[in-house]
């Protein structure tokens, strides 16, 4: 089975990105093509990843949030309820600032969701003082823990102050699941810091979106990428590396099917049961007992 663990999907942008047309969408002042101009008007339904999914052989994905596409729990409910041996979602909090967090994720997994995602910077855009030790969002970890439910993180611009309170977090809540999304952010200062803190049993990562981290000079099958995918595999285990395309945006400089291929059909360096962990027998091991 081969499951992308990092997907998203909106019916009408709600968040900071202010869609246009042709995949173009405005934020903070700025025209920015976030997906393909195929992408008229910019959305990203579940119908369309689903398309791209069965002409690719993938057969599941995860469904994340975060506040660029806005508040997608309807559109993420209804692809997981249509299709639940396709799809599995995560829920999101917003800026964390609505009153007794914990009962509104409660509510949340209670609706059909299995875990919690979070992105470092749109949260912070949201409220600014967001601190993953902060004693509102410690009582969401505490619920998340007693839940059995996981966490995904996108720790980009994470800052060496978040990496220790994560740290903490983690020694403090060692049956909490966590999925560190993009290596740690694999570009720029401090990312294998925040890599490293996806080492121990309950931990993992996944390796979504690193063909475009490195720039548009990277071309098929990225080499740099490749190298990246090894580091993780020799430094965490190749059943704690999960593969995902953080599809739509990353369409704008591949297809889906490099995005995928990359790893299926390249990185000689991995076995073909290290392949076939991260295609899909790490996100199997992640979910187990949830969905």
């Amino acid at each position: 089975m081969i499951i992308d663990c990092h997907t998203h999907v909106a019916g009408h942008f709600t968040g900071f990105w202010q869609p246009l047309r042709y995949g173009q969408v405005k934020d903070k002042g700025q025209i920015i093509q976030a997906m393909p101009p195929s992408f008229d008007p910019p959305a990203s339904p579940p119908e369309l990843l689903l398309a791209h999914m069965d002409e690719a052989g993938v057969d599941r994905a995860f469904l994340l949030q975060h506040h660029l596409y806005g508040d997608q729990h309807e559109t993420v409910l209804r692809a997981i309820k249509t299709w639940p041996d396709r799809f599995a979602g995560f829920c999101y909090l917003g800026g964390y600032d609505a009153p007794d967090l914990p009962g509104l994720l409660e509510r949340r997994i209670e609706q059909g969701f299995i875990g919690l995602k979070l992105e470092l910077p749109t949260t912070r855009r949201l409220r600014t003082d967001f601190r993953f030790d902060g004693e509102r969002e410690w009582s969401v970890w505490e619920r998340l823990e007693a839940l059995g439910r996981p966490l995904a993180l996108d720790l980009n611009e994470a800052t060496p102050a978040d990496v220790a309170a994560l740290r903490r977090l983690m020694e403090s809540f060692p049956r909490l699941r966590v999925l560190n999304c993009h290596v740690g952010w694999a570009v720029g200062e401090g990312w294998q810091e925040r890599a490293l803190l996806s080492r121990g049993r309950n931990l993992w990562v996944d390796v979504a979106a690193l063909p475009l981290l490195y720039g548009p000079e990277q071309e098929y099958p990225y080499p740099q990428a490749q190298m990246t995918v090894r580091w993780a595999v020799e430094t965490f285990g190749a059943d704690r590396v999960m593969w995902g395309s953080d599809y739509p945006g990353t369409l704008r400089g591949s297809t889906y099917r490099q995005l995928l291929d990359f790893v299926r059909r390249h990185c000689d360096f991995l076995s073909p049961v290290q392949k076939e962990q991260l295609l899909g027998g790490a996100a199997q091991a992640f979910l187990q007992g949830i969905a």
